[in-house]
């Protein structure tokens, strides 16, 4: 009997680390569990009228569904046998049951309890079983540790029969969590992955810069406006699409009208180019996205006539949004560019 439940016990072990991607991909939660110990008789007339007081191997097997992280609901078969001077009594119950644990991370403690019905020889009997227990983390997946029980099984009370059988067990039990067989950063890893390619590829290489259109009247006086508002700082945002650091046309022209105003201005040594991404993606594309649109800004106001030492980068990401909006109205405008003076030649 025992190495058949041993045997059952590393088939199930095998099989449950076989199905463990899938079920961990599922989210199923599945705990297995199989236990190897020794047992002794405590009640009067099995250890005494009938000898067996010498100590028995016990096993189970248990496989249970994780209803919250503090409770499992369990179907288990525990077997074993006490053995006494010319015979040996033999136990194998089926049972049902729930364990309740406190998660503390890498140490789990544990109290189970479990009914059915237990068959030794000829005898059909009421079964209990209660035990505690700690779970060691050995791997992602599996934990080892200690386990003392109990066990009751009830006899009839008729005259001459024996009484109940009730012994006391402790043994070394392994457990596999199914739905931890792969690490939660590795899924949350793989997860970030692939919505990162499916969307946020990376922004293909600039192409020949298209011609600008014309500025309509109202665009140009939009951007007397705005050049500059205050001393430090030149208000001509340059907004980009959705993951491009592509300049528009929209924003070439403003460009233009930045390059005049800094070749007109020859007292500003210094302005920032503040890169800026919408709030999709995560911290450290978004500042990799942002500091593609400064540069590319940078490289066109260099080759239209602005010295390269008075312009540096700066990436900011998603921080800062001038639209807190989650809609694409705020997007567009979040995906932007713009400048701040931040030396000035001092005054003779």
């Amino acid at each position: 009997m025992h190495a058949s439940l041993s045997a059952g016990l590393l088939w199930l072990a095998a099989t449950a680390h076989a199905q463990a991607p899938n079920l961990a991909q599922n989210g199923f939660p599945l705990r297995a569990r199989g236990m190897l110990g020794v047992g002794t008789m405590v009640s009067t007339d099995q250890a005494g009228y009938l000898g067996y007081d010498s100590v028995g191997l016990l096993s189970d097997l248990q496989l249970g569904y994780v209803l919250t992280p503090w409770l499992d609901l369990q179907l288990a078969m525990a077997g074993g046998g006490f053995s006494a001077p010319d015979h040996t009594g033999g136990l194998l119950a089926p049972l049902g049951g729930a364990t309740a644990r406190l998660p503390w991370g890498a140490v789990e403690p544990y109290a189970l309890l479990q009914l059915g019905v237990g068959f030794s020889g000829a005898l059909t009997r009421p079964f209990f079983r209660t035990g505690i227990g700690v779970d060691f983390a050995v791997a992602h997946a599996f934990a080892v540790g200690p386990v003392l029980g109990y066990g009751h099984l009830f006899q009839t009370d008729a005259p001459g029969d024996s009484t109940d059988a009730r012994f006391l067990s402790l043994g070394i039990s392994l457990a596999f969590r199914a739905d931890r067989g792969v690490d939660p950063k590795t899924r949350e890893v793989v997860r970030v992955r692939r919505v990162t390619e499916r969307s946020w590829l990376p922004a293909p290489p600039p192409g020949p810069e298209r011609p600008a259109p014309a500025p309509s009247p109202e665009l140009l006086a939009m951007i007397e406006q705005t050049l500059p508002i205050e001393q430090n700082e030149l208000l001509a945002p340059v907004l980009f699409q959705f993951d491009s650091a592509e300049l528009e046309p929209i924003g070439v022209a403003m460009l233009h009208e930045v390059a005049r105003e800094l070749v007109k201005r020859p007292e500003i040594e210094l302005v920032e180019v503040q890169g800026y991404a919408d709030r999709r993606g995560s911290v450290e594309y978004n500042e990799a996205l942002s500091r593609r649109r400064a540069d590319t800004v940078i490289a066109w106001l260099s080759a239209h006539d602005v010295a390269p030492q008075r312009l540096r980068a700066a990436a900011h990401g998603a921080s800062a949004p001038v639209e807190p909006g989650d809609d694409e109205a705020s997007y567009e405008q979040n995906r932007r560019v713009v400048f701040r003076v931040v030396q000035l030649r001092p005054a003779p």
